[in-house]
């Protein structure tokens, strides 16, 4: 399934913290929005169960990205992902990984 990449990935985010990471994004950023869960691929649902944008951790290089169902929606969720960095002080640069999970 193709899926592309957001722009914003979540730099430097020790293993131990990245459900605590996701799961303050998944409350601060989606209307309903409890806890990120991890899913059977490895993926975690970030977006109160809409599906529409995912997160996959990238152990090797201690990062968070993102990936969203629909490539219209980009924008949208890399404000909403760029917003949450600034106010918690998370170190984000450009994902440079292929265009598509």
């Amino acid at each position: 399934m193709f899926m592309p990449y957001c722009k914003t990935n979540f730099r430097t985010v020790p293993p131990e913290r990245v459900e605590e990471v996701l799961s303050s994004l998944t409350k601060e950023s989606f209307a309903g929005g409890q806890s990120a869960y991890q899913l059977d691929d490895g993926t975690f649902s970030i977006d109160a169960g809409e599906n529409d944008i995912r997160a996959i951790y990238d152990q090797e290089n201690a990062e968070i990205k993102f990936f969203c169902r629909y490539q219209r929606d980009m924008n949208f969720y890399d404000k909403k992902l760029m917003a949450f960095a600034t106010k918690h002080g998370i170190d984000t640069k450009p994902c440079t990984a292929s265009s598509e999970y």
